[in-house]
């Protein structure tokens, strides 16, 4: 009998096993987004929920109110607890991958996530903690302040990984309603992420820093932008602030009048720094923040307030007035021998007012008073934190408050934040950051009249690849013609100190990215030689100009970048009273 093959009759078999497999997927793909359809539907519906409190919390946070903005987080976090649970589960990740509809799907789950952070792992811990804070006048309950630092440390890890998942996300790919959230919610995340990355490692150490294990001194110096210097101006004023459990007394005031000069220096200045700026660094308590490493002007002043109180201080701050002002918009105004001085007006006052219109002999006791009066109302219990950190921001983004610590574990954190003071802040800018510094060699309080403006530029002049960079520091005078006798002594300097009466003497400086080649430095076109080094890490040179009134000179400072790339300069600067203009401009080879 002839042979029979049964595979015609397997086909069938197999048709059919293929239909029904592929029935049964379509009908799980069916479920899959109805399931994904309902709980997207419930998920707007706890968003929706949300919507009406966030103008609420918007000017609750604007008039500082921290238990309306308590109340209202409160009120918002089940909503995006839930949201954020219904746009999460196994089935909800897996329909991501369908077109169109997938991106969107995808968007959805980020974005309620990254709410429920904000509202549910930052806001919602951190809110009672804050208002617990000030619970005792003239305290800071250092315990709360344990649980701020939980909280932000918490909140710090889940906002990273929330906001390396919204990069992920397409917003071509978005439909509008969708698309405008996300723009919304990247705002946002845009503007807390970095402040509670910033703020979480010295959270940390602050119970410490206030005497959260005892008694703590902490040596601020209030400077003088009068007479300028690397971080601000000359260390006028220094305030003992003693924290013990988290209250804060005034425990001494000092002027630098009480500091005689020291016939060699009181603490070891790196010799880059004296080849920079001469013998006079670690000689001159006026000096101490001349150096770019806050870490020698902390022993620097340390050093010095040895020899008045007998004893080291913890920690070493520095501020200048503008930080002061920025105080008094907290506090309210002080009245000091009947002037009222005011977040507006206390700059003004007391770098030019007092100088122009007190004695001599009265000028070191105003400035003690003043910082005596600040300070006594910082610590009396009345400020509001959340406005004292509002008030703080700009002071700290411009450089004008640095912090030292002789505790390692704390100078470990603070050495490499944004209140390590000038070089950590060059380190902290980048690969193309440049630093220019000024540094008054007048010996008087004729910075008021400084006028500076620094221009930058980058050329492709060379056949590896790396670039040539500019750096133009133009300086003039806009003091009266006749300064020398319309101006009073001690703006003058009386012509004391070698510079003419009414004239300005500064040493200018720019610091270049580590690796960056020197490449010679001419003052209004004539070369001039200058001290080449490398200090506090970054290749260093500096030009000394003298300024008759009404005179301009500009420096211009080469250099040969460290590497090849088309950055353009990142410039930072010295913290002064007339923050200088900063422009940039084409260069040419030579």
């Amino acid at each position: 009998m002839p042979h029979s093959d049964a595979r015609p009759e397997r086909q069938p078999i197999r048709a059919r096993w293929l239909f029904l497999g592929l029935t049964a997927a379509v009908v799980v793909l069916l479920a899959a987004v109805a399931w994904v359809g309902a709980r997207a539907l419930l998920a707007k519906q706890q968003l929706d929920a949300v919507l009406p409190a966030i103008s609420e919390l918007q000017s609750a946070v604007h008039d500082q109110d921290l238990a309306r903005v308590d109340d209202i987080t409160r009120q918002m976090a089940p909503h995006v607890s839930d949201a954020a649970s219904l746009t999460s589960d196994p089935i909800w990740r897996a329909t991501e991958v369908l077109p169109v509809i997938g991106p969107n799907l995808a968007a959805v789950r980020v974005a309620s996530a990254q709410l429920d952070v904000l509202i549910n792992d930052l806001a919602v811990p951190l809110l009672p903690e804050l208002q617990r804070l000030r619970a005792k006048p003239g305290t800071i309950d250092v315990d709360a302040l344990a649980k701020v630092a939980d909280a932000l440390s918490t909140a710090d890890f889940a906002l990273q990984r929330g906001q390396h998942d919204l990069d992920t996300v397409n917003p071509d790919a978005l439909i509008p309603v969708v698309a405008r959230g996300m723009a919304q919610l990247d705002v946002v995340t845009n503007e807390v992420a970095p402040l509670v990355h910033a703020a979480a490692p010295f959270m940390r150490i602050a119970p410490g820093l206030l005497g959260a294990d005892g008694i703590r001194h902490t040596l601020v110096i209030v400077q003088n932008n009068a007479e300028v210097r690397t971080a601000g101006g000359i260390s006028g004023t220094f305030v003992d602030l003693v924290t013990n459990q988290g209250e804060i007394t005034l425990g001494g005031v000092a002027s630098d009048a009480q500091f005689p000069a020291a016939g060699e220096p009181v603490a070891t200045v790196p010799t880059s720094t004296s080849a920079l700026y001469g013998g006079v660094v670690g000689t001159h308590v006026q000096n101490s923040t001349m150096p770019a490493d806050f870490a020698v002007t902390a022993r620097l002043a340390s050093a010095w307030w040895r020899t008045h109180a007998k004893a080291d201080p913890d920690v070493v701050a520095a501020i200048d007035p503008h930080v002061l002002a920025a105080l008094l918009r907290v506090t309210g105004p002080v009245t000091i021998e009947g002037v009222a001085l005011t977040a507006d007006n206390a700059v003004h006052e007391l770098l030019v007012n007092s100088y122009l219109q007190l004695a001599v002999e009265n000028q070191d006791p105003f400035f003690s008073a003043v910082a005596t009066a600040v300070f006594q109302r910082l610590t009396d219990g009345s400020a509001d934190p959340l406005a004292l950190v509002n008030a703080l921001r700009q002071p700290l983004a411009e450089g004008r408050i640095s912090l030292w610590s002789s505790h390692g574990d704390e100078q470990k954190v603070l050495g490499s934040g944004v209140l390590g003071g000038p070089s950590v802040r060059h380190r902290l800018a980048g690969n193309d950051a440049y630093a220019v510094y000024f540094n008054d060699a007048t010996g008087a309080k004729m910075d008021p009249f400084l006028q500076t403006t620094i221009t930058s530029g980058t050329r492709q002049c060379r056949p590896d690849g790396r670039r040539d960079v500019v750096i133009r520091v133009s300086v003039s005078s806009s003091a009266p013609k006749d300064a020398a006798t319309s101006l009073p002594g001690p703006v003058t300097g009386w012509g004391l100190n070698g510079t003419p009466a009414g004239d300005i003497r500064t040493i200018v400086t720019v610091a270049a990215p580590a690796g960056t080649f020197l490449g010679g430095v001419s003052v209004d076109g004539r070369a001039t030689n200058t001290p080449d080094v490398v200090d506090a890490g970054f290749p260093t040179s500096a030009a000394t100009v003298l300024l008759e009134p009404g005179q301009k000179k500009t420096v211009q400072f080469r250099f040969t970048a460290a590497h090849a790339g088309k950055a353009s300069p990142t410039i930072l600067h010295t913290p002064m009273m007339n923050d200088p203009k900063i422009l940039s401009t084409p260069i040419s080879c030579r």
